[in-house]
């Protein structure tokens, strides 16, 4: 027998060594995209469509795959809600016993039989507290929700911007290539009639050679700014070429500082979602205290002991019924490390609150400064400069038809008013940025151009 025992000890070692040796299977490759949605991301470009601001803004809205899983947020803290509602299960308890040694002889004594049901009931204000502390997180979160599409909206503006930019500047050098293609003729009419040199001629096709091969990076940059829009959208404009229509002509609703800081630190998302954290901290101090009351657990039971003919200790068939009480007596535990940790997250949430508003001021008034040095710049080109250049571009060119300038003069006049345009588009697109980003830190939220 001995012998036997040893065996299968041995045989339930080896087994056990062996389980645990046996490698970890390999992970089942993950599914990929399924048929249908592989395709809706495969699309083609196949179409162009001009679209507004406002258009586009209420498509990112309705469409944005970030903004829709962050909807999500709000379902679990409203699922949170719902659990702070929830009382406490019932339990039932059911045992039996019976005597085993004198099962089935006259000796056998009786069989007890029972069932309780008990209920934990919350005292303290414990249930109201939890409710409390979940309404103040889920506010928190439906305020980040709304900033998170706030955001969204004024990145899809500035990249509606950027596209705005972009178109210009292709269509400044578009204008540019197609006076220099008009030179080009001109000269080579001269050239024939002997006025001009050979040279003049091969240098003016240089330089249409040259703006042609500026004029595709740009019309390329433009065309992937303009795609760069899908971005912001769903897959199913994936195959839309959005071609943005508008000026950069924006203002800022105000830009008086005071205005500008009320707003921010009213009207901020971030700052009230904080806020509402700040709440839920300090309501879940009183919910710590209410911890220290003790629940109280009720219950109600039956009993049944069966007949028992034993010479000993006969018992006739009898049933009880009872109730309970308990609750724990708080002694040792009265919760004092909960609420000191309570009080500490909400001096914390409000010392965060006063840094983030400290900070909110910080970026309105660099947003401010940013704002003003964009619009002195885009002024300064508004103010003159952009018609001084195209006058002196135009007698620039009287000037060569006449002979009073060089081939060269004219050309470098071209490039200058070329540079100015463009770097008066890039300041049109500075400046629409920096009044995008005011309203992000006062926390206005309404861009129109």
């Amino acid at each position: 027998m001995k012998n036997v025992t040893s065996i299968l000890l041995l045989a339930l070692c080896l087994t056990v060594r062996a389980y645990a040796e046996k490698p970890a299977a390999a992970p089942e490759p993950t599914a990929g995209p399924s048929a249908e949605r592989l395709a809706e991301l495969t699309k083609r470009v196949t179409q162009k469509k001009t679209i507004k601001l406002e258009d586009y803004l209420a498509k990112v809205a309705a469409s944005n795959l970030g903004y829709a899983s962050q909807r999500y947020n709000v379902s679990v803290a409203d699922a949170a809600i719902m659990a702070a509602r929830v009382f406490k299960n019932p339990e039932i308890q059911i045992s039996g016993m019976k005597d085993v040694t004198n099962y089935g002889s006259s000796q056998q004594l009786p069989g007890f039989y029972s069932a309780f049901i008990t209920q934990t009931f919350e005292t303290g204000g414990k249930r109201r507290e939890r409710q409390l502390v979940a309404r103040k997180n889920y506010a928190a979160v439906s305020t980040s929700l709304q900033g998170f599409l706030q955001n969204l909206r004024l990145d899809a503006a500035a990249a509606y911007a950027d596209a705005i930019a972009m178109g210009q500047v292709a269509a400044q050098f578009q204008r540019t290539a197609g006076l220099l293609k008009d030179l080009l003729k001109a000269q080579e009419e001269r050239q024939k009639a002997g006025d001009i040199s050979d040279v003049d001629l091969l240098q003016t096709r240089v330089e249409v050679r040259q703006y042609e091969a500026e004029l595709l990076d740009a019309q390329g940059k433009a065309a992937n700014a303009e795609l760069g829009l899908n971005a912001f959208l769903g897959p199913q404009f994936s195959s839309t070429h959005w071609v943005p229509v508008g000026t950069l002509d924006v203002a800022p609703q105000t830009t008086e500082l005071l205005n500008l800081l009320s707003s921010a630190i009213r009207n901020r998302p971030d700052l009230i979602a904080m806020r509402y954290r700040r709440d839920a901290a300090a309501e879940n101090i009183n919910l710590e205290k209410a911890n220290r009351v003790p629940d109280v657990t009720v219950g109600v039971g039956w009993t049944n002991s069966t007949y028992s003919g034993n010479a000993t200790s006969p018992q006739p068939n009898y049933n009880m019924a009872g109730v309970q009480l308990s609750l724990p007596l708080p002694i040792w535990n009265r919760n004092k490390a909960g609420i000191a940790s309570a009080k500490a997250q909400a001096e914390q949430a409000q010392l965060d609150l006063e840094a983030a508003e400290v900070k909110a001021g910080v970026d309105v008034r660099q947003a401010l400064s940013l704002y003003n040095v964009a619009r002195e710049r885009v002024g300064l080109y508004q103010a003159g400069v952009l018609k001084d250049v195209d006058a002196a571009l135009e007698k620039r060119v009287v000037s060569y038809k006449r002979g009073g300038s060089s081939l060269l003069e004219l050309l470098d006049a071209q490039r200058k008013a070329n540079e100015v345009w463009q770097s008066f588009y890039g300041a049109q697109s500075d400046y629409a940025r920096a009044v995008i980003e005011l309203h992000r830190a006062a926390g206005i939220w309404i861009v129109r151009f």
